[in-house]
């Protein structure tokens, strides 16, 4: 995948086409976009409908980076909203990423499968 340098930034933008849902923090709206690129501090989101949301406006984003219908490690970033423009929006990203667990999804990683227990450990 090559950069889209067709712009100066401050890092290399990469054209994706990713699913998104993008929550804004202050009043908790929900709703889905595409990611057109991304770099290492921003994305660009296209939405289906004008994305209501203003400049500096914090959004949560949870990226679908895997086709699994339940993925074990959910792909979110924290970001602050630079630019609104129609059904478009710049998010910088520079609040850092983390894979978000649901309590769910960690207790279920924790049970036995197929009726096996966890091996105990002995001490010697």
């Amino acid at each position: 995948m090559q950069p889209d340098h067709a712009e100066k930034r401050r890092e290399p933008r990469f054209p994706v086409e990713v699913g998104a849902n993008v929550k804004l923090r202050k009043n908790g709206q929900t709703t889905h976009a595409t990611a057109v690129n991304v770099s290492g501090s921003g994305v660009l989101l296209r939405f289906e409908e004008p994305f209501q949301a203003g400049v500096g406006d914090q959004v949560i984003c949870e990226f679908k980076v895997s086709d699994d219908p339940d993925p074990l490690l959910p792909y979110w970033v924290m970001g602050t909203v630079l630019r609104v423009t129609d059904c478009c929006a710049v998010v910088d990203l520079s609040g850092g990423a983390a894979p978000l667990l649901a309590e769910a999804q960690v207790s279920e990683m924790r049970k036995p499968v197929n009726g096996d227990r966890p091996q105990e450990t002995k001490s010697t």
